[in-house]
C-alpha cells in the first residue's frame, strides 16, 4: 500500500495538467521529425542537428513516433514521455529492492518520485528527458552481464549501450562506464563474447555512417575538428549532477528576473534539499570504502551493486568535467535514479548498526527524508503553479494550452468565413530558425497554414484567411488592423495578461494600401516568380531625413528551390551615386502562393551630407546567403527610370513625401 501511494504521487506530479507543459522550438523540431516517421512513413537514419552542429542519431525520433502514430497532439506525446518516466520510477523500486532490500527500495522510490528536476524533465519532450528509460535497462543488463555472468546479458548490454548513445551524445561517458565495469568484474565476464557484442552494437550505427559517407563524411569531419579545439576544465558537470540530485536552483525555470518573487512567495526551506545530496555522497563514499576493503576477498552482490550505483552516478560528471563546451544540467538525467538508490542503501546500512542506536538513526533519517519529500512535493507544485501563471519569459515558456486554444479559435473563425488557412504573424517565418513557426507546424500539422515575419512583411492572400498574431507592436499589424479590424472577443490573454494572441478575419478582395504607387510602366517579374507591382513611400526624402519604403509585390508561383530571397533597395542621387541602402528578406519561398500580395518595408536614412535634388530607388532581388542577383524576366524602359537585367530604378518625388 505504501508503494502504491508513492507511485500514485509520482504519477500525479508527472501527469497533472500536462496541457501546461512548455512546448518550445526544440520540442517542436523533435515532434516534426517524429511525425514524419509516424504519419508519412519516412525511414530516417539521422535526427535533427544538435547544438554542437552534428546530426543527431534517430533514437528519440523513432521512440516518439509511437505516440505521434496514435495522435498528432503534442500533449499526448508529452504524456507518453511522462508515462515511460513513471515506468522508470517503478523499475527503480524493483532494482533497488533486488540489490539492497525493501527499506532501501522504498526510500529510493520516494525520493525519485518527488525529485524536482526528475519530475520537471518528465513533463517535457526532449532528448535528455528520454534517457532514464534507456539507462535503467543499461544498468540491469550490466548487472546481469558483469556481476551475474549471464552470457546473453552481455550482448543485450552492448545493444542497449548503442541505443543509449543514439539517444543523445551526453551518454558517451557510459562507454567508459561499461569498460570500467568490465575491468572491475573481469573474472566473471566471458570475454569471448565481447567482440560479438561490440560487432552487434557497431551494426546499429551503419545507417547513420552510410548517410554520412554519402554527404562527404560531414559529421566525422566535424567531430575531428572538435577534437582539435582546446578543452577546458570546469565544475559545471559536478554542479549539474548536484542540482539534479538535490532539486535546487529551480531559478532556471522561473528566470533570474522572477526567481526572487518565487522565493518570497514560498517557504524558503529549499536549502534543506542539500541533505539528499550529502546522503548520496556519503553512500558513494561508503560504497567505495567497502569495495576497497573487499578487493582481495572478492565482491559480494551487495558491494558490487553499491559500486555500480556509485560509478553510475559519478562517471558522467567525471567524464564531462573536461570538454569542448560547458555541459548543461539536463545532460545529467542519465544519473537518475543512482543517487536515490545510494541514499536508500545508506539508510538500510545504518539500520544494521549494533543495539538500538542503528534503529534510532535509521528512523531519524527516514523521518528526515519523508519531510524532505513532502517539501519537494510542495516545491514542485508551487513552481509549476508559479511558472504557469506568471510571465516567465526568461525561464519557462508559454504553456501549450494557450497555443492549443489559439488554434481552436483560429479554426472556428475560419469556419465562419469559409476559410481553412491560418496565417501566423510572428517574429520570423522560417520554422528551422524561429520558435512560433515551428510550434505552429505541429499544432496545425494537418491544416493549411503559413508563417509571416510580421516585423518585415505582410501577406494578403487572394482567398479568405484567418490571421493569428503573436508578436506585439509592429507596423505590419497596425496596417492590417486599419483594413481588417481585430476580432476583439477572440483575444486570448497570456500569463498575467502581459501579452495576448490576437485574431483577424480576412474575407478576401481588395486590400487598401496607403500611399500606394503603381510602377509607371506596369509590373515587373523576376525569374523566381516575384512580380513587383508598386511601392509606397512616406517620410522626409531630404538630406538628414528618413523614409519608410514599402515594396508591393505578388507571387506568381511557389518556388521549389530551398533558398531565401532578399530584396535590395539602393537610394541613388541624380548622379547615380549610392547614398543609402537597406536589404531584407522577402518571404519564405515555400510560403509563396499564386495571387498573394506581399508588402515588405524598409527604413532608409538619407545622409546629412547627401546632395539635394532628385533621388531614385534601385530595386532588385538576390539569393541569400549566396548573394547572387535574380534576373528579371522583363526588359525595356520605364517613364520614371530604366530597367536593366537584374534591377529596376524608380524615380522618386522630392522633399517631404507624407507625414
Amino acid at each position: 500500500m505504501l508503494l502504491c501511494a508513492v507511485l500514485l504521487l509520482a504519477a500525479w506530479l508527472r501527469f497533472h495538467r500536462l496541457n501546461q507543459a512548455e512546448f518550445l522550438w526544440d520540442q517542436a523540431e523533435i515532434s516534426k521529425w517524429a511525425l514524419n516517421v509516424a504519419r508519412q512513413g519516412r525511414i530516417l537514419p539521422i535526427g535533427p542537428i544538435s547544438s554542437t552542429g552534428l546530426d543527431t542519431f534517430p533514437g528519440v525520433i523513432w521512440l516518439l513516433a509511437i505516440p505521434y502514430a496514435l495522435s498528432t497532439s503534442p500533449v499526448f506525446a508529452t504524456g507518453f514521455v511522462a508515462g515511460i518516466n513513471l515506468a522508470v520510477v517503478i523499475g527503480s523500486y524493483f532494482l533497488a529492492r533486488h540489490w539492497f532490500g525493501r527499506t532501501a527500495a522504498m526510500v529510493a522510490t520516494l525520493l525519485f518520485a518527488v525529485a524536482p528536476w526528475a519530475v520537471l524533465y518528465s513533463r517535457k519532450i526532449w532528448h535528455t528527458t528520454l534517457l532514464p528509460p534507456i539507462v535503467l535497462p543499461y544498468v540491469v543488463t550490466g548487472w546481469l552481464a558483469f556481476v551475474r555472468g549471464r552470457r546473453w546479458a552481455l550482448l543485450a548490454h552492448c545493444l542497449v549501450l548503442a541505443i543509449l548513445i543514439q539517444f543523445h551524445f551526453s551518454t558517451l561517458p557510459f562507454v567508459l562506464l561499461t569498460i570500467v565495469w568490465a575491468l572491475i568484474f573481469r573474472k566473471r565476464l566471458d570475454w569471448r563474447l565481447v567482440p560479438l557484442g561490440g560487432a552487434l552494437a557497431a551494426l546499429t550505427f551503419v545507417p547513420y555512417l552510410t548517410l554520412d559517407a554519402r554527404h562527404g563524411w560531414r559529421n566525422v569531419q566535424h567531430v575531428a575538428e572538435m577534437m582539435h579545439r582546446p578543452a577546458t576544465t570546469s565544475a559545471d558537470a559536478l554542479y549539474g549532477t548536484w542540482i539534479i540530485t538535490t532539486g535546487q536552483d529551480l531559478g532556471w525555470l522561473t528566470g533570474p528576473d522572477r526567481y526572487p518573487q518565487f522565493v518570497a512567495a514560498t517557504p524558503n526551506v529549499r536549502w534543506l534539499f542539500a541533505a539528499v545530496g550529502v546522503l548520496a555522497v556519503a553512500g558513494g563514499i561508503l560504497a567505495l570504502e567497502r569495495a576497497i576493503r573487499r578487493t582481495r576477498k572478492g565482491f559480494d552482490d551487495e558491494t558490487a551493486a553499491a559500486l555500480m550505483a556509485t560509478t553510475w552516478l559519478a562517471m558522467p560528471a567525471l567524464f564531462l568535467t573536461r570538454g569542448f563546451a560547458p555541459p548543461a544540467p539536463h545532460y545529467f538525467t542519465t544519473t537518475l535514479p543512482a543517487q536515490f538508490i545510494l541514499v536508500g542503501w545508506l539508510v538500510a546500512q545504518v539500520g544494521r548498526f549494533p543495539r538500538q542506536i542503528g534503529r534510532f538513526i535509521q528512523g531519524a533519517l527516514v523521518a528526515l527524508l519523508v519531510v524532505l519529500a513532502a517539501l519537494q512535493t510542495y516545491e514542485v507544485t508551487a513552481l509549476l503553479r508559479f511558472v504557469t501563471t506568471h510571465d516567465t519569459r526568461q525561464g519557462y515558456g508559454t504553456p501549450i494550452h494557450y497555443e492549443i486554444e489559439a488554434v481552436q479559435t483560429a479554426t472556428r473563425l475560419g469556419q465562419e468565413i469559409g476559410s481553412t488557412e491560418v496565417l501566423l504573424l510572428s517574429a520570423g517565418d522560417e520554422p528551422r530558425m524561429y520558435e512560433m513557426p515551428n510550434v505552429a507546424d505541429i499544432l496545425l500539422y494537418d491544416r493549411p497554414h503559413r508563417s509571416v515575419d510580421i516585423r518585415t512583411a505582410l501577406v494578403i492572400p487572394a482567398r479568405p484567411a484567418v490571421y493569428w498574431a503573436t508578436f506585439d507592436g509592429t507596423p505590419g499589424e497596425a496596417l492590417l488592423a486599419s483594413a481588417v479590424p481585430e476580432v476583439a472577443e477572440a483575444r486570448i490573454p497570456l500569463r498575467e495578461a502581459a501579452r495576448a494572441y490576437r485574431f483577424y478575419r480576412w474575407p478576401g478582395g481588395h486590400f487598401p494600401i496607403p500611399d500606394f504607387q503603381p510602377l509607371p510602366d506596369g509590373p515587373l517579374t523576376w525569374a523566381n516568380g516575384a512580380r513587383l507591382v508598386g511601392y509606397s513611400l512616406t517620410g522626409d526624402l531630404r538630406p538628414g531625413g528618413t523614409i519608410h519604403w514599402t515594396l508591393v509585390w505578388q507571387a506568381t508561383r511557389t518556388p521549389t528551390e530551398d533558398v531565401y530571397y532578399h530584396w535590395f533597395n539602393h537610394l541613388l542621387d541624380e548622379r547615380g551615386q549610392l547614398q543609402s541602402q537597406q536589404d531584407g528578406p522577402s518571404l519564405l519561398p515555400a510560403y509563396w502562393r499564386s495571387g498573394d500580395t506581399v508588402l515588405n518595408w524598409f527604413d532608409l536614412t538619407v545622409p546629412a551630407e547627401a546632395p539635394s535634388g532628385g533621388y531614385s530607388m534601385r530595386v532588385g532581388m538576390y539569393t541569400y546567403p549566396a548573394l547572387q542577383n535574380v534576373p528579371l524576366e522583363d526588359a525595356g524602359l520605364l517613364s520614371g527610370g530604366s530597367v536593366v537585367r537584374e534591377w529596376v530604378e524608380i524615380g522618386l518625388p522630392r522633399g517631404e513625401v507624407a507625414p
